[in-house]
């Protein structure tokens, strides 16, 4: 037997198991679309803190009057109080949604940190590029983008306008020269007095950059934990995406999100901005609105509840990578979980698949043996499922395969009986037809030879008899051959059968007269559809072929009822081994007694009968034998 593939039971594992993956997968990720919420949520609440800070500065000093966004006193409250968190941009907003200021938190402007040796001794001085034009500035950063993984020595010389020595801070720079690893980026005519400074740089800052570099200078012992790749840190993408967040969505956006409530202070709301993605990187967004405590025509002490709102604050912060973090800590956290429940599930995947398997193969040896025509094997339909359903079917078809193969197998038989019964029709033929030929080849001659008109006359009626046998035989022939060729149309009509019974009745009187046969009827009216013409032929050949068969003194008796039409005729029986074979072309029972007929008149009936889809048959009764049709 041939085994069932094994790679079934892979394939319903297989599909089992991406569906639980596919449930997995959603589950992951709404668990990180849960870690993430997490971040952002404790993110903001650290950035609320600060907000609280503002905020109460804000009341006290400021909202006792009417608020001025664009003041000095609010401006500088605004930049000191939330300075110092390089990783946030802040947007200060009025209230019809007007971008007042945006920047970046802890920078004034562009600048660059060097490690300068003097003396053996190493030290930090920031250079402040503010002074540069906008082209200039732009130049600088791109070589300074371009060597950011590599060591970067500068070369400036430059004309101090202010130098803090407390902090290394150089401020009102005029620049003639500056040079990146010896290569001259700007170079200008400068009067004064000039300074050259030299040193490895360590960073460069401005409000939408931070970059980071590695150094490894000879000599030069300063501290710090950068490592040996250069770290940039790009504020564009936040600038902007904030930008377009206010300008686009402003009343969407200061009026959805998540309120907070500061633990702290009681001044003002807070909301987290639902997060939103720009250039692939996640943003997340606290606002704070900005209120009037006071309204106009009113003292201090005169403070309303409903205060209105004059402007907002948004504080927006960039997170890298922030879904792959949140994936590697949600896996993290329940990898092992996970793990069991893969391994669990390809167990259960593995028998799953193998109680599906089982019946399955059950019914391919099924199959298997039927191929065979081993239909002997029972097939266990107990099941009640779609597989038990499987199993009813193929025993259905197997049953019925046994069934289609015994009627074959009869089919085959039947054939070769007709093939025998078509080499005797053949033979029969040859032979009805090698008479009549012989006897007008034999009488034809002596009619030329013969001189008297008498005899010669009697030779040439013995011709024309024998003429009109073969006529009969052939006009015979091609009835019944259009019969069993169903190329022969019936003309259906509703007729009485009693009429057709009586008409064939009349005519053949003078043959029972002189046969001295009894006729016995019993005949009731029977109405059906039908074609009179050939019925005729079918009543009048039953009733001859009986009156053939039936010595004299003895008894033909023609029944006709309102189902049934029947002739019995007394007398011997048809012998059991030729009760079927009367209906064949040519067939005789009793030859010597039956030279009159063509042997064709029962296969015409058998045709004639088919055509009408009526019952028919032949049996042998006590009395003697019994043709009938059924309608």
């Amino acid at each position: 037997m041939r085994k069932l593939n094994f790679s079934l039971v892979i394939k319903i594992a297989c599909i089992i198991l991406l569906a639980f993956l596919a449930v997995l997968g959603n589950e992951i990720r709404l668990g990180i679309e849960r870690y993430i919420k997490n971040t952002l949520e404790t993110d903001a609440e650290i950035t609320i803190r600060n907000l609280d800070k503002f905020a109460k500065n804000y009341v006290e000093r400021i909202a006792v009057n009417p608020v001025d966004l664009s003041s000095q006193q609010f401006l500088r409250l605004y930049h000191h109080a939330l300075s110092g968190d390089l990783t946030k941009v802040k947007c200060l907003v009025d209230a019809d949604g007007k971008i007042l200021d945006m920047s970046r938190d802890g920078v004034e402007g562009p600048s660059l940190s060097l490690i300068v040796e003097k003396d053996d001794t190493n030290y930090s001085v920031g250079i402040d590029f503010s002074s540069l034009s906008q082209k200039d500035l732009e130049k600088l950063e791109k070589v300074i983008i371009q060597h950011q993984n590599s060591q970067l020595d500068i070369s400036i010389d430059v004309h101090i306008g202010r130098y803090n020595e407390f902090n290394g801070e150089m401020r009102d720079l005029d620049f003639k020269e500056i040079k990146v690893n010896n290569q001259t980026v700007i170079e200008h005519q400068v009067e004064g007095e000039i300074t050259h400074i030299e040193g490895v740089a360590s960073s460069y800052m401005s409000a939408k950059m931070e970059l980071l570099f590695p150094y490894s200078a000879d000599g030069l012992s300063y501290s710090s934990n950068l490592t040996q790749k250069a770290m940039l840190t790009d504020y564009h993408d936040a600038f902007n995406g904030l930008k377009q967040q206010i300008q686009k969505k402003f009343e969407q956006f200061k009026d959805s999100g998540k309120e907070f409530n500061s633990s702290i202070y009681d001044y003002t709301q807070y909301y987290l901005i639902n997060p939103y993605e720009y250039n692939g990187k996640y943003y997340s967004t606290i606002m704070m609105r900005l209120e009037d405590w006071i309204t106009p025509n009113q003292t201090q002490e005169e403070v309303t509840v409903d205060a209105a709102t004059v402007g907002y604050i948004f504080i927006t912060q960039e997170y890298e990578n922030l879904r792959m973090k949140s994936l590697q800590q949600f896996m993290y956290d329940n990898s092992s979980t996970y793990i069991l429940a893969i391994v669990l599930i390809i167990i259960m995947c593995f028998i799953v698949a193998y109680m599906i398997v089982r019946p399955i193969k059950q019914l391919e040896l099924a199959a298997w043996r039927i191929s065979r025509k081993q239909f002997e094997y029972p097939i266990d339909t107990s099941r009640h499922d779609e597989l038990g359903d499987l199993a009813r079917s193929v025993d259905k078809m197997s049953k019925e395969l046994e069934k289609t193969i015994n009627d074959l197998h009869q089919e085959i038989e039947r054939v070769q009986q007709l093939e025998v019964v078509r080499k005797e029709f053949v033979s029969n033929f040859t032979h009805e037809i090698k008479t009549p030929l012989g006897i007008i080849n034999g009488f034809s001659e002596m009619v030329e030879l013969e001189q008297d008109e008498k005899k010669r006359n009697e030779y040439i009626q013995i011709i024309q008899n024998e003429t009109r046998r073969i006529n009969e035989l052939v006009l015979a022939m091609l009835d019944l051959s259009k019969l069993e060729s169903q190329n022969m149309t019936l003309d259906l009509e509703e007729v009485d059968l009693l009429d057709i019974v009586d008409e064939a009745l009349e005519s053949m009187a003078c043959l029972f007269e002189a046969q001295k046969v009894h006729l016995k009827t019993d005949l009731d009216s029977s109405i059906i559809q039908a074609d009179p013409f050939k019925i005729g032929m079918v009543i009048t050949n039953y009733i001859s072929n009986a009156l053939r068969y039936t010595e004299a003194g003895e008894e033909v008796i023609i029944h006709l009822d309102e189902h049934c039409f029947s002739v019995e005729n007394t007398g011997a029986h048809i012998p059991e081994e030729d009760i079927q074979k009367i209906w064949l072309s040519f067939h005789k029972v009793d030859k010597a007694r039956n030279e009159g007929g063509t042997g064709l008149g029962l296969a015409i009936c058998k045709a004639i009968l088919e055509l009408h889809h009526f019952e028919y048959g032949v049996e042998n009764t006590p009395q003697g034998v019994l043709f009938y049709f059924k309608y």
